[in-house]
């Protein structure tokens, strides 16, 4: 659930002020990657510092239905680095970085919070396990296969249960366990 409220956190980001009255979709992401730095050029939806935010939310779905460590982690990998890497290319184009008025709003704060969030979710999120995904080591799965061979050997019912009447031996104190139509057949 907190993955899905910091992905979204990230893609709405975009839509209000990040740096003097610019907007984060008008920013081009592109940019962040040539010796230009970032240029007051205008930037469609998909060129903009949305789609870098779309791509953290969809690795974000994508960690959540699959219960992916790996994926969760690169979403938050995306979502914060991208505005890091877009706050020191502002830093780089202006010498400085000014808060508040005509300067970075407090949107920048949605995807940062949002990638670390993510990156702290990535670390304590319950992943698939080995066994589950049929990658465990060869001796796990033969140590498996030897416990219910060896389950079948022994004769009788396995019981599982707190109830005393599923327990093989009575407990001191307590009378014989009853005896099922289908136990005795």
């Amino acid at each position: 659930m907190l993955a899905a409220i910091a992905a979204a956190a990230a893609i709405i980001s975009v839509f209000f002020n990040w740096y003097g009255g610019r907007e984060g979709q008008h920013i081009k992401w592109t940019s962040l990657f040539t010796g230009d730095g970032v240029t007051t050029s205008e930037a469609g939806l998909f060129n903009g510092m949305f789609l870098p935010m779309l791509v953290a939310a969809a690795l974000t779905a994508a960690g959540i239905l699959l219960r992916s460590r790996l994926l969760m982690m690169l979403a938050g990998i995306c979502a914060l680095g991208f505005t890091v890497l877009w706050l020191i290319r502002q830093y780089l184009v202006n010498d400085s970085l000014t808060i508040g008025a005509g300067g970075i709003s407090w949107a920048v704060a949605l995807p940062l919070a949002a990638g670390l969030t993510l990156l702290a979710v990535s670390g304590v999120m319950a992943g698939r396990h080995l066994r589950e995904r049929g990658l465990a080591p060869a001796e796990g799965r033969r140590g498996r296969r030897h416990r219910e061979a060896t389950d079948t050997h022994r004769g009788g019912e396995v019981h599982q249960g707190p109830w005393p009447r599923d327990r093989e031996q009575p407990v001191a104190g307590e009378a014989e366990p009853h005896r099922h139509r289908r136990d005795a057949a």
